[in-house]
């Protein structure tokens, strides 16, 4: 649903931005030809910037979601890890911390299947205290031990450390104040094309609605793309699926 309201806006957005330079270009006509050569100029380097902006935060859009992909593969491989080390260990111990290990393993994979946001805050709020769980059996089941220390909590160490780095990776976007320029910018952009169409009073529906349309798919795709969690481009929990898998 967000996807489509992001859509709709967008292009909304290019018909008013249109509309508007169409109306100022009609109210300001006149044989001017300084006037049109100088508009004609800032149209096209106006028009050559949103290229560049769209093209620049579209490839930010893009590394930060490998990022993302990339730290879930580090995390399940983590998990993995802890999980099978967690074998070195005694009873009770032992089963305490596969028990953690599991359930935030299926709590990642609930988080990353589309679940909504009351339920992920929900699924957050219990981090700390699997955390806790994981550390504390891994801290008494190693006491005085150095060698088994040296294996087993290595990598539930990594798995606590990951989280934040995770979640870091989760909450980075395109800066609001970019993204705002970026969407001015088009539009100033757009309005020009409608304005110089005003000035001959004469509107080119097919050329300005592909251009249009390009325009508000470019920038779909890159909002969308930098809120996985939102849109239609969303990154998957499969590391975390076979992790889990693996631990049954």
């Amino acid at each position: 649903m967000a996807e489509l309201l992001v859509a709709a806006a967008l292009v909304a957005g290019v018909i008013a931005a249109h509309e508007i330079g169409f109306r100022l270009g009609l109210k300001s006509r006149s044989a001017d030809a300084t006037l049109d050569r100088q508009v004609a100029l800032v149209r096209n380097s106006t028009g050559a910037l949103v290229a560049f902006l769209i093209g620049f935060a579209f490839s930010g859009a893009g590394s930060r979601f490998i990022d993302r992909l990339d730290i879930m593969v580090t995390e399940a491989n983590a998990l993995g890890t802890a999980y099978l080390r967690a074998d070195t260990l005694a009873d009770p111990y032992r089963g305490d911390l596969k028990s953690a290990l599991k359930e935030y393993t299926g709590d990642r994979v609930t988080m990353l299947s589309g679940a909504g946001r009351q339920e992920i805050e929900t699924l957050l709020a219990k981090v700390g205290g699997l955390h806790q769980r994981m550390w504390q059996a891994a801290i008494k089941a190693t006491q005085d031990n150095a060698p088994l220390m040296a294996v087993v909590l290595p990598p539930v160490n990594e798995v606590i450390d990951l989280h934040a780095t995770h979640l870091a990776m989760a909450r980075r976007h395109l800066p609001i104040p970019i993204m705002g320029a970026l969407l001015g910018t088009t539009a100033i952009g757009v309005a020009l094309i409608g304005f110089g169409n005003g000035r001959v009073n004469r509107r080119f529906s097919l050329l300005d609605s592909v251009y249009g349309a390009v325009l508000a798919v470019a920038l779909w795709m890159t909002i969308d793309l930098d809120y996985p969690g939102m849109g239609i481009i969303r990154v998957t929990g499969n590391s975390f699926v076979e992790a889990l898998a693996a631990m049954q």
